[in-house]
């Protein structure tokens, strides 16, 4: 099961290390890099903020957003980067890595939305919140929710199905939070998110609106 452990991290290091590549070949200009740094301190700060706040985050609404806007390299990006950079604030650890993905993959999914036209870049209409509002609900309870999660079971010493559905179950009721307030947040702040920072990109020379 040790093997099985080092085998999940060099995986998850593999795929992180492959977006990062992947943005670094598209030779990102100063204005993209201020932008996605911005984007990341903003989800840092908002973290940060509404930490204090139980079961009420919409960290991940600001990081789906930022996929919509900028594409999914991007947002798995400013996702992977958010959860190691705040971390220094709340505290690293095994978890760290499982946070990057699961985070990175919440803004890798906005972008691939918005790429294939199922979600508008800027100007939500109803149906974008809708669709928007089910792909998120979706998406944290079943995807990057458990993924996070795993990092727990790794960490036992023991490891077996039943721990793991244990793990799996223990982390359910955090995981619907975190959907109902990224839910709550996309209604609230994605289209005056969306037309900012396609507001920035239009004015940026690293970027075109149709990216």
């Amino acid at each position: 099961m040790i093997f099985n452990s080092w085998v999940s991290t060099v995986i998850i290091c593999l795929i992180v290390a492959a977006f990062w590549i992947a943005f670094e070949r598209s030779k990102p200009s100063a204005s993209r890099l201020v932008l996605v740094s911005e984007l990341c301190a903003l989800a840092i700060g908002v973290r940060s903020v509404f930490s204090f706040v139980p079961y009420f985050n919409p960290l991940l609404a600001v990081i789906f957003l930022s996929g919509v806007a900028l594409g999914g390299v991007e947002g798995f990006l400013i996702g992977s980067l958010t959860a190691l950079l705040s971390n220094f604030i709340f505290g690293q650890g095994p978890w760290t890595l499982y946070q990057m993905i699961s985070w990175g993959f919440a803004g890798t999914a906005g972008g691939v939305l918005a790429g294939t036209g199922i979600l508008k870049k800027c100007d939500w209409k109803t149906g974008d919140y809708v669709r928007g509002s089910v792909v998120s609900v979706f998406l944290i309870i079943f995807v990057t929710g458990p993924l996070a999660d795993l990092s727990g079971f790794f960490m036992m010493g023991e490891r077996n199905l039943a721990l793991l559905k244990v793990i799996l179950a223990g982390g359910f009721a955090m995981n619907v939070s975190l959907a109902a307030s990224t839910v709550f947040a996309l209604c609230i702040i994605a289209r005056p998110f969306l037309f900012s920072v396609q507001r920035a990109v239009t004015k940026s020379r690293g970027f075109t609106q149709n990216r």
